[in-house]
């Protein structure tokens, strides 16, 4: 677990690097790329005092999204993955039929009962899950897709604050020419997308595969199901 731990660490680290550096770049009206980036810190001294604000704008922001990450509650980090303030895990609905899933509804439901008692309540649904998660938290196929949902909602977060940072700048710098807004909009409105739906399609994964282990089923048979 320190491996992951290690792993997951890593991969915020370098992301916010990325970021960090483009979001220099933009605010400097440089192109992207990293020979623009070397050349704007060998040039620091005809640049300044310029990128000396930059820097310490991009510093700030960096500090920001490590405190984010690492300070913010799983449960609001859901809620700004799945977009709701009530019932924000996305196990609120997981003995409904409303997604496709790898195994019989019917099953599901005739396995645990007192969900449909409570009249499919998604406070029961999330707590249910819960309980079936910790028994077999320590399954391989669940394991591993909780290792990357975790690092997937972690890398969202940090998509979505820069994407908003480099918004408010597009605003304060609305002359930068649009051939050069064009690319950081291309990179930071397409890396928030593409997380934003992983993100989600991962946490949905999870969820039945919990489930699916729960019914007995191992993974083999739940991608046979998928197909």
């Amino acid at each position: 677990m320190k491996f992951v731990k290690l792993l997951h660490e890593g991969l915020v680290a370098l992301f916010i690097l990325i970021n960090g550096m483009m979001l220099h770049l933009f605010l400097l009206h440089f192109p992207y790329g990293l020979e623009p980036f070397f050349i704007s810190l060998v040039n620091w001294n005809k640049l300044s005092p310029q990128i000396g604000y930059v820097v310490t704008i991009t510093l700030m922001v960096m500090v920001v999204v490590v405190a984010l990450v690492w300070r913010l509650g799983t449960e609001w980090k859901n809620r700004i993955l799945y977009m709701r303030m009530n019932y924000p895990h996305p196990a609120f609905n997981a003995f409904l039929t409303n997604r496709r899933q790898p195994f019989e509804t019917s099953a599901l439901v005739q396995a645990f009962p007192k969900v449909k008692d409570s009249g499919f309540n998604p406070q029961v649904q999330i707590e249910t899950w819960n309980a079936l998660h910790k028994q077999h938290a320590d399954m391989p196929v669940v394991m591993n897709t909780r290792i990357h949902w975790h690092i997937l909602r972690d890398l969202y977060l940090l998509a979505l604050v820069f994407l908003g940072v480099f918004l408010v700048g597009w605003v304060v710098n609305f002359r930068v020419p649009f051939q050069i807004v064009s690319a950081y909009l291309f990179l930071f409105g397409a890396q928030f997308l593409f997380l934003l739906l992983m993100a989600r399609k991962v946490g949905y994964r999870l969820v039945d595969n919990v489930l699916g282990v729960a019914l007995g089923m191992d993974d083999s048979k739940q991608k046979d199901k998928k197909r």
